[in-house]
């Protein structure tokens, strides 16, 4: 996931979810796992101004039932949370990546 900043970051993930839900009723078994997971990112996000919340909340799991923290912890969205990660870090040290 190659963006630069929280907002493309979370229009990546607002994305990547509607394209899987426009074609949800061909997905199969993984597929629907994957959408799933960028759902509950995304809807975690909006409730984050910063990459730092969000990172809190998806470490912490505070507050979220045992499907959104499956989803969490899902492979397909690992890259998503690496490039999170990232972003958080460069904005720390006062640097937009």
């Amino acid at each position: 996931m190659r963006v630069k900043n929280y907002e493309e970051w979370l229009q990546a993930v607002n994305t990547e979810h509607r394209k899987l839900s426009e074609i949800s009723y061909y997905l199969n078994e993984k597929g629907v796992e994957r959408m799933r997971a960028f759902e509950t990112l995304g809807n975690l996000a909006d409730f984050c101004a910063t990459p730092q919340e969000l990172l809190a909340w998806i470490d912490g799991k505070e507050g979220l039932d045992k499907d959104d923290v499956a989803n969490l912890e899902s492979s397909h969205i690992m890259l998503a949370i690496s490039a999170l990660r990232r972003i958080a870090k460069a904005r720390e040290k006062g640097v937009n990546p």
